[in-house]
């Protein structure tokens, strides 16, 4: 288990606080460990609990190689395993810019029949 952070004072003090579902995974997937996405292989850190019993993560170069930087919600608690650090020397950090990043989802949205991005991404 790789710790990432500590928890902030109050954590358990604001889990006591939250619905059942909640409780049970925050118990479950504590913020501060850095967990592994089984069907993508990706580590992601967590983001937020939902109260229909999954979570939101990031996906971010610290992390991982990634073409750029994410949140996914809706991640089943299933699919998560709790995982190590990267490895000395592993290869991490986001290789698209914000503007190629841009591109690319105007490229899918046009396959979609939606209207392009105008802002740019930071």
């Amino acid at each position: 288990m790789s710790k990432i952070g500590k928890l902030q004072p109050g954590w358990k003090a604001w889990v006591d606080s939250r619905p059942a579902v909640i409780q049970v995974l925050c118990k479950q997937l504590p913020p501060n460990l850095l967990y592994r996405m089984k069907d993508t292989d990706q580590r992601v850190t967590i983001v937020s609990y939902n109260e229909a019993g999954t979570v939101t993560v990031a996906v971010t170069g610290e992390f991982n190689l990634v073409d750029f930087e994410r949140e996914v919600f809706g991640v089943s608690p299933d699919n998560l395993e709790e995982c190590d650090l990267p490895e000395k020397g592993e290869e991490l950090g986001v290789t698209q810019t914000p503007e190629e990043t841009l591109q690319q989802i105007n490229m899918l949205r046009a396959l979609h029949g939606l209207p392009p991005i105008e802002e740019t991404l930071q």
